[in-house]
């Protein structure tokens, strides 16, 4: 049961991710040299004396941020934090461990039924920027929600009006 639950962190982090890492070029910076942008949207979400890590990722005409923290609940939890930031600040990714208690009482109960023996190591909260595309090709109209990593994920026919406004 355990094997399942990696393997779909794993996937997940590949789809959404792996691009933002391993493609084009990454180099560690420091918080100084960071565009003016970057440090405003950072410092929303993180304490710049708790950054671990930053690297810059340039990918063609595209540079974005991946900035990693430690932070510090209740004087003693420590709770990894990581954003991925567009040069223009756009916040694009943030990923942060929350505690299994936090999660509503219905999603608790769903994976407690479907995995009765499992032990919860790690629960990440992610938050993935994505825009929904309506458009016409061919004559037929389409439907199509594009990842800030630029991955497409297609809507079917049948579930399009879920995304109409």
């Amino acid at each position: 049961m355990h094997f399942k639950i990696v393997l779909l962190v794993l996937l997940s982090f590949i789809l959404f991710s792996g691009n933002a890492v391993f493609a084009g070029k990454s180099v560690q910076i420091q918080f100084g040299e960071l565009p003016d942008a970057v440090k405003k949207a950072a410092s929303d979400f993180i304490q710049k004396q708790r950054i671990t890590k930053i690297t810059k990722i340039s990918d063609g005409d595209h540079v974005k941020f991946m900035i990693e923290s430690d932070q510090v609940e209740n004087k003693k939890n420590i709770v990894a934090q990581n954003l991925v930031i567009a040069s223009t600040g756009k916040i694009m990714k943030l990923v942060q461990q929350v505690p299994f208690l936090s999660l509503p009482f219905e999603q608790m109960n769903e994976i407690e039924k479907r995995y009765p023996e499992i032990k919860v190591d790690e629960v990440e909260s992610v938050q993935i920027h994505y825009s929904d595309v309506l458009g016409t090709a061919s004559g037929q109209k389409i439907k199509f929600r594009i990842f800030a990593n630029g991955a497409i994920e297609e809507i079917p026919a049948d579930q399009q009006q879920s995304i109409d406004h």
